[in-house]
């Protein structure tokens, strides 16, 4: 099934191509790349961007339009079956059967992956101190809360550790507790079961901790490799701009349309800025006529390289006007009264609490 070096995913001029009523959609256009092995790669990108289509024609289960696929050395379309089995596939909403307890979901799976009896005893200690559910086998996996059925679609989807592990958007709707114990346990099956994973995320920090991520836009791929070098053409692009005088949706609204501004975005009490040019803004030029701004240069991050190179390869996206009937507001706008008010709320499953006490307000 290939050398140990041989790439676990290569594809080239691949393309597929939807049709939902008269609309055609072409997913992935022609695109071209390579996963190495014993590695954790990151698929990035919005939603449409083909990310799941591209899962789904790694495991075989959509068949390309054009182009070829090959996975740890086999051809897809010629060997889905032989791909299948060395492949383990964790989709977005993974299919936990609810009204089946934690234990009844791995004995399930581990009858579908073939994993033998000898085998499985050891392998559910591993994985479920790997993911913190050994005092919960016994709970119907409807009642855990969204973190934990995360955490035990991932421990069914490695009953039988893969090759190749794929993973779209696995931290998608989790808790942060749970966000970080996810990736924990995916390095560490990378570091030492020498696994390979493809992991799909539209988290940009969280793509950071990828060995190399490929950036992917309506269907093409924009750039890949480390975010380290992804990010080093950004150097001296990156500012944070803040006023006394102004608040800072009033600062995003007026930075964002500035020439030579490549995306200006909120962060805390500031406004982030990335600009087209190494060389610091000065504000006259962001702001003719406007209030005294302090800028302070930042360290780039991924989020601004991929920015950058969406808004080099499609242009700006058209202005948006406010839907009819929707009030838009400014800062100091409108009181400041609750708009959400919990109190005490709690919310059990069984004798588990997910929410306890809790109380807070939201203001306008």
């Amino acid at each position: 099934m290939g050398r140990p070096d041989t790439p676990v995913l290569r594809c080239r001029g691949l393309s597929k191509r939807f049709t939902v009523g008269r609309r055609r959609i072409e997913a992935l256009k022609e695109i071209g790349l390579t996963v190495q092995p014993g590695r954790i790669t990151g698929l990035i990108g919005p939603d449409g961007a083909g990310k799941t289509t591209l899962m789904r024609l790694t495991c075989g289960l959509l068949v390309p339009d054009s182009g070829s696929l090959e996975v740890l050395g086999l051809d897809v379309i010629r060997e889905p079956v032989t791909v299948q089995e060395s492949v383990g596939y964790m989709p977005q909403h993974f299919g936990l059967y609810e009204d089946l307890s934690v234990q009844e979901n791995l004995d399930l799976y581990a009858d579908l992956q073939g994993v033998p009896q000898h085998e499985r005893a050891p392998r559910y200690r591993e994985l479920l101190h790997m993911t913190g559910l050994a005092p919960f086998t016994a709970r119907l996996a409807g009642r855990l809360s969204g973190g934990m059925k995360q955490k035990l679609g991932l421990a069914c989807t490695l009953v039988h550790p893969p090759r190749l592990l794929l993973l779209d958007e696995p931290t998608g709707g989790v808790d942060p507790v749970s966000r970080r114990e996810l990736w924990e346990i995916v390095y560490r099956e990378v570091e030492q079961e020498g696994m390979s994973v493809l992991l799909s995320t539209a988290y940009l920090d969280e793509a950071e901790r990828c060995h190399e991520v490929i950036l992917m836009h309506e269907g093409r791929v924009l750039g890949s490799g480390t975010p380290q070098a992804l990010t080093a053409p950004m150097r001296g692009r990156s500012f944070l701009v803040s006023s006394p005088q102004a608040g800072k949706r009033r600062i995003q609204a007026r930075l964002a349309a500035s020439p030579g501004v490549v995306d200006a975005v909120i962060q805390g009490d500031e406004v982030r800025v990335v600009t087209e040019r190494a060389e610091a803004p000065r504000p006259e030029g962001l702001w003719p006529g406007g209030p005294p701004l302090d800028i302070t240069p930042v360290a780039p991050r991924l989020e601004d390289a991929f920015v950058a190179r969406i808004k080099a390869a499609v242009g700006d996206p058209p202005a948006q006007t406010p839907a009819p009937g929707i009030r838009t507001t400014h800062d100091g706008a409108g009181g400041d009264g609750a708009v959400i008010t919990v109190r005490n709320a709690q919310r059990r499953f069984g004798d588990f609490y997910a929410v306890k006490g809790i109380s807070f307000a939201v203001r306008r």
